[in-house]
């Protein structure tokens, strides 16, 4: 599997908070590591600010502030980014089935979704998200449906990526 991959920053946030909890679960982010060592695994600039966000002692946002600078893709500073993040919003703006707050929630500069989705349609990296697919869904823009509706993007969650990428003890895989 040659794939690269996008994650996104609720990855990182229900990582720190649930299962892959720093006090237990340190391999997991030692995995992530080696996976953007090994070229595979990267996030953005935007989920980099979203983690900084966090509280002083937030251990994600320590990580997040550990994680070499190239882990974090450049995403508004990108024109291919910038190009494919134009059709994302030109998507948002003729789409009917959304509510208006919920695209312009998604619309938002400062949040990493579109961003994402941008990134991932710009170069192909498969996009990494906890948010599952709610097709019924008005008022929140999922990841996946987003993906689905403006094209060429694939999203997988972390125990999909874990399962082609992890052994059982979290060593990575290539």
């Amino acid at each position: 599997m040659n794939d690269r991959y996008i994650v996104d920053s609720n990855v990182f946030i229900q990582g720190k908070n649930f299962h892959y909890h720093f006090a237990f679960c340190e391999g997991f982010w030692d995995w992530v590591q080696e996976g953007y060592e090994n070229g595979l695994i990267f996030s953005t600039a935007k989920v980099r600010a979203e983690l900084l966000a966090g509280k002083a002692d937030d251990e994600a946002k320590k990580w997040a502030e550990s994680m070499p600078a190239g882990f974090f893709l450049d995403d508004a500073g990108d024109e291919a980014v910038m190009r494919e993040y134009g059709a994302c919003m030109k998507w948002a703006a003729a789409d009917t089935h959304y509510q208006p707050a919920a695209l312009d929630r998604f619309a938002e500069s400062r949040r990493a979704d579109a961003f994402l989705l941008a990134y991932a349609r710009a170069y192909g990296h498969v996009l990494v998200t906890q948010e599952l697919s709610q097709p019924e869904k008005r008022k929140e823009v999922p990841i996946p449906d987003a993906a689905r509706r403006i094209g060429k993007i694939k999203t997988v969650t972390i125990y999909e990526l874990l399962k082609a990428h992890a052994k059982a003890t979290f060593a990575f895989k290539s």
